[in-house]
């Protein structure tokens, strides 16, 4: 009689074909046979990616630099408001007459209402001196603020300074027009009235007129 094996029966021969081919075809497809290779883009389609991109920014320039323009036209609207709200706050809670003026060099009042400015000082002067000295922290004046104004701005008044009393109600009426320095100048406009209440008109300053 022939000895019997101890041995588990074989598996057929097929299970292995089948089990190798399951893992083949869940295994990614790397290297040369994938059929993928790695593209970049031609020196072609670059040269064209930065054409579009300059065009692009060229178009948008002027829109830029006008709203740059606007927001510094009405950044300086509001700081001329708020220091002429601050003169005449400050007049009352010293007692004694605080001055804001236009300057073209930072240094001293305009005497002119014709001449350009290009920003504003505010000067507080010691009881008893009634005239604006020519500069700052001269005969009795301290200088309390100022401010310049951005290179394409420029500030006019039908009176050059304007001085709130220490009692309410109580300042020189003027009216300060900020405009652009261009061909088409926008510009807007702030108004001290007979009671010393500064205000933005609501139509743009005369601007180029």
């Amino acid at each position: 009689m022939g000895r019997v094996s101890a041995c588990a029966p074989r598996r057929p021969a097929r299970w292995g074909a089948f089990r190798y081919a399951g893992l083949a075809a869940h295994a990614p497809l790397t290297g040369a046979g994938s059929g993928r290779r790695a593209r970049g883009f031609t020196l072609a389609e670059l040269l064209f990616g930065l054409a579009i991109a300059a065009l692009l920014a060229a178009m948008a320039l002027p829109s830029f630099a006008a709203f740059r323009r606007a927001a510094d036209l009405s950044t300086a609207t509001h700081q001329l408001l708020w220091a002429l709200h601050f003169a005449r706050s400050s007049a009352i809670l010293n007692g004694a007459p605080v001055t804001l003026c236009l300057t073209a060099d930072d240094r001293t009042c305009l005497s002119s209402p014709a001449s350009a400015a290009r920003g504003w000082l505010v000067v507080r002067r010691a009881p008893g001196v009634m005239d604006l000295a020519p500069e700052p922290d001269e005969q009795g004046q301290h200088l309390l603020h100022q401010f310049r104004l951005p290179t394409q701005l420029t500030v006019h008044g039908s009176r050059p300074a304007v001085t709130f009393w220490p009692v309410s109600r109580a300042g020189t009426t003027s009216t300060f027009d900020l405009c652009e320095i261009s061909a088409q100048p926008r510009g807007r406009a702030v108004v001290v009235s007979q009671t010393g209440r500064p205000r933005v008109a609501q139509e743009e300053a005369a601007c180029g007129a």
